[in-house]
């Protein structure tokens, strides 16, 4: 989100899409898309076997995003906000490295549920039932204050909302 945001603050892209808010002066955010986070595991991980308690989510290897990511942002603060302390795995770059590390076994995360579709439709990742609220957010999109959006633009704006 932070290169996506960077890049619109200096009009090398005419608008982005991003997963946390915006904060910039300059950046005009509107709300895009509602986005659903799913606390996952490997297919035959132990914490399948019922609901999830707090003290095991707390105890198990988490591997997130990495800071300055909005699904990070998200989670430290609807997710982990939840928890007394947790165990932080490792922190990786990209959402197909994170699905890659648990479908393996390494540990636990938490994505967007389009992100993780495919896997879970196709077991190779498994939704956690955990004792926490729903956790969701807004997608962004964000374009510059001073950049003219054409109509070839809105256009594909308003695909964009599909």
């Amino acid at each position: 989100s932070l290169d996506v945001i960077n890049a619109v603050a200096d009009l090398r892209v005419d608008f982005g899409l991003i997963e946390g808010p915006c904060h910039a002066a300059d950046i005009i955010a509107e709300p895009w898309l509602e986005d659903e986070l799913v606390v996952f595991a490997a297919p035959d991980s132990p914490l399948l076997a019922g609901e999830v308690t707090l003290q095991q989510l707390a105890e198990a290897p988490w591997i997130l995003r990495e800071h300055g990511s909005g699904t990070r942002e998200i989670v430290d603060y609807v997710l982990l906000s939840h928890l007394p302390a947790f165990h932080m795995g490792m922190e990786l770059g990209n959402s197909e490295a994170i699905k890659h590390a648990v479908r393996h076994g390494l540990g636990i995360s938490c994505l967007s549920r389009r992100v993780i579709a495919e896997q879970l439709a196709s077991g190779t990742l498994a939704e956690l039932k955990v004792p926490l609220p729903r956790l969701t957010r807004t997608l962004w999109r964000i374009h510059h204050r001073q950049k003219h959006i054409s109509k070839a633009l809105q256009r594909f704006l308003q695909y964009c909302q599909v």
